[in-house]
């Protein structure tokens, strides 16, 4: 039995559904997001007022009616008029359902519901576990020959073999079903093929027609130029930004990337409903740079085909990776769309929403809500106990894992909008950098004035949940700049959050490029003061365990590297890290957040890969000498993992030992001939072996004199005579020597990172 779905137990699950199907009394997003499908399909509404009333334990007459509802049945006028079971009268609000459900020529053959042996029903009795188990096998065709003797056991078994119970969590075959686990239950049941049916779901009674693989990637919420009533999916490998697909209303913007089938209701419209997941295989990235060989997440480096589809909501528009990669941006959450096969058929920045903000709430306040004693609370992806929350903390109650999520990230700066109410705004802008504002957040505002210096404080999802006065909460922020452009810069901070092309106050040295810097704002711009990196957490660096020192280390934390003193910081993964413990002589800096975790570590040469390997030469800008002006430049001849690559730096003062060798630069100082990088220096590599073709093991290492090296990722081999790089695989073809070059020792983690053949 093919299972067409994977249950709404998976993490990062999402369905879509109108915007009018949100129900305010669950806290549970999986059952939330179940229930707004079937109050889309017309199968299982609400009870009144927005309420859904999840923790309501269903009848034997209540859930028949969802069962005949799911299996299309919508006319049951027919079944209105006459008794079956003697406790059921035909004047019983149940009976046209319970009736149909005996009489309905598609629905009587399969039995899905049956009276006691006495030839009541019990309307009015509570449905139980196994129950709904059994009535929802027979909706898929299943007989007791097919699943066995024993009730309950046997049927409670086969719902679980099939799926059908995924996301429930219910032990006992005769504990009650409540409306959020019935919501579950029923979805998957839509989503199962039936029985000796591969390819057929219930699914096709209650639509008109579906649409497979596709993805929602922008709703009229998103996209200004979208109409309420229509959204862009992403169908048939492409995004029609010409020709929208109508929708019944505005589809939650909430509900944005999911990946799966559209449901097209029935009637005259013929509008999409909806989106009921696929199952097939997502992940989801944080983005730390991205180049034109491969994207360096926060959890590895991904190296995407060139022609990838990639999609990136700024731009509203769809392109080869091999086109579009240099709009990636630092902070980017970049999700990745496989097939059923496994073959990665799209990568997509999403929009950002403001959907969490209605569940968390600020601590240590009047208002402020309880943190149930069974939650486990995580702060900044550490554990921590509730001694180390602070005032103005933000916490997010995470009912379906029994977790309270906390965050501190804050944002102080000059309040500024677009909105025409400024004491309840949609959007706010500090620093330039504009953040969507629920009617939850907005309600904090009721005092605000426009130029106020204000603090937004954050949930974990980065959505903003409140606004105080500065002078009452303030922000410490520092971060790093990843970009200078004219009067503009972004910056990362150390609290998570990317200010992207912010207006600079005045004119910024260059020497703040990749360095640590203070952000604060005394007038229309940003202030960037370089700091120091002085401070850190003492002891090493458990990898492993997650320590530093005594102190906790984020599941989440920020590492660079600084390779030479004053050099730029360069972003690497934890996963760089061969070293299960970084001793406290590579460690130049931490940051904590305010309940001793360490969110951010900055260390020295620990990686290797923090540097640009290749080819360096020394070059004096004669053109202007009579005026005394002749500049300086490091160039560096390098493989990208593709092709050659020149990179050329402005200096002031040439380096010792160009001419022609190999060399490092670190990343991330300027190839603008207009910037001079004052504290560029270069790494010599070393000789370690020359060596013939039969000595390296494919492109993963080498036997040298000195021992087993490992080959640097992509590694290229330049030819002195030609004065450029190849790809290994052809230098092994055509040339017979080889002279290898390491970073360090092997025993001190070295590799060989560059090859010279002759």
């Amino acid at each position: 039995m093919k299972k067409r779905f994977v249950s709404l137990c998976l993490a990062g699950l999402i369905m879509v559904a109108p915007a009018s199907a949100v129900f305010t009394d669950i806290s549970d997003s999986r059952v939330s997001q179940t229930a707004a499908v079937l109050d889309a399909l017309g199968i299982m509404q609400g009870v009144g007022g927005g309420s859904f009333a999840p923790g309501k334990a269903l009848t034997r007459a209540q859930f028949c009616k969802l069962a005949v509802t799911a299996m299309g049945v919508t006319d049951v006028s027919p079944y209105a008029s006459y008794t079956i079971f003697p406790d059921v009268k035909h004047s019983h609000w149940a009976a046209p359902y319970i009736n149909a459900a005996v009489r309905h020529p598609e629905l009587k053959e399969k039995a899905i519901i049956r009276g006691y042996a006495d030839g009541s029903f019990g309307p009015d009795k509570i449905v139980s576990y196994g129950e709904v188990c059994t009535m929802l096998l027979r909706m898929l065709g299943y007989k007791e020959e097919d699943v066995g003797p024993f009730w309950p056991a046997d049927y409670i078994a086969q719902a679980q073999a099939i799926g059908l119970t995924d996301g429930v969590t219910i032990a006992d075959a005769h504990a009650a079903v409540k409306r959020g686990d019935a919501a579950v239950l029923l979805l998957n049941a839509l989503n199962t093929d039936k029985k000796g049916e591969e390819g057929s779901t219930l699914l096709d009674k209650v639509a008109s027609s579906t649409v497979k693989d596709c993805i929602l990637l922008e709703t009229g919420k998103t996209y200004s130029a979208l109409a309420a009533d229509a959204a862009l999916f992403y169908e048939d490998g492409v995004v029609d930004t010409e020709s929208p697909r109508k929708t019944a209303g505005t589809l939650d913007s909430s509900m944005i990337g999911v990946y799966g089938t559209i449901v097209i209701g029935k009637g005259s419209s013929k509008v999409a409903v909806g989106v009921i997941p696929n199952g097939n295989k997502t992940e989801t990235y944080e983005v730390v740079n991205a180049a034109a060989d491969r994207i360096v997440t926060t959890n590895g480096t991904l190296r995407p085909d060139r022609k990838t589809k990639l999609y990136i909501s700024r731009d509203y528009a769809m392109g080869e990776y091999e086109n579009v990669w240099a709009n990636l941006q630092s902070g980017d959450t970049l999700t990745l769309y496989y097939n059923e096969y496994g073959v990665l058929q799209l990568m997509a920045v999403l929009p950002k929403t403001t959907a969490g903000a209605a569940h968390s709430f600020v601590y240590g306040l009047a208002t402020s809500r309880r943190i149930p004693a069974e939650y486990t609370i995580i702060k900044n992806g550490a554990k921590i106990d509730a001694s180390k929350l602070k005032k103005y903390d933000v916490v997010t109650l995470d009912a379906a894992n029994r977790q309270a999520i906390v965050s501190d990230t804050k944002l102080s700066g000059k309040y500024q909008t677009d909105s025409t109410t400024y004491s309840h705004p949609s959007q706010v802008k500090i620093l330039g950098k504009d953040f969507e504002v629920s009617s939850e957040a907005a309600a904090t505002f009721k005092d605000m004035k426009l130029n106020d210096y204000i603090t937004l404080l954050f949930d974990a999802d980065g959505n903003v949940v409140a606004a105080y006065p500065k002078k009452d909460v303030s922000a410490e922020m520092q971060g790093i700049v990843t970009k200078i452009d004219g009067k503009k810069a972004t910056v990362t901070l150390t609290n998570g959050l990317t200010l992207r092309d912010i207006p600079i106050a005045k004119d910024v040295k260059t020497d703040v490029m990749g360095r640590l810097v203070t952000v604060s704002q005394s007038g229309e711009g940003a202030d960037l003061i370089r700091r120091t990196l002085s401070g850190k957490t003492a002891g090493n660096w458990s990898v492993a365990e997650g320590k530093l020192g005594g102190n906790a280390v984020s599941s989440k934390v920020r590492v660079y590297e600084e390779v030479l003193s004053g050099a730029p910081l360069n972003a690497i993964n934890v996963s760089d890290i061969d070293l299960t413990s970084v001793p406290a002589s590579q460690i130049k800096y931490t940051v904590q957040d305010n309940a001793g975790t360490v969110t951010n570590i900055v260390l020295g040469d620990v990686t290797g890969e923090s540097w640009i390997y290749g080819i360096g030469y020394g070059k004096r800008d004669k053109t202007d000498e009579e005026n005394g002006n002749s500049p300086e430049y490091v160039v560096l001849r390098h493989w990208d993992g593709a092709k050659q690559e020149e990179s050329t730096f402005r200096v002031l003062t040439l380096p010792r030992g160009l001419g022609g060798v190999p060399i490092a630069v670190p990343r991330g100082y300027s190839t603008d001939a207009s910037i001079v990088n004052t504290s560029l220096d270069t790494l010599k590599l070393t000789l370690i072996d020359t060596v013939k073709s039969s000595a390296f093991d494919g492109s993963s290492g080498v036997r040298t004199k000195d021992g087993y090296y490992e080959l640097a990722e992509n590694i290229g081999v330049y030819i002195s005579e030609q004065n450029r790089f190849i790809s290994l695989q052809t230098a092994k073809s055509n040339y017979t020597s080889f002279r290898v070059y390491a970073n360090k020792t092997a025993e001190n983690g070295g590799k060989i990172r560059v090859i010279v053949a002759s």
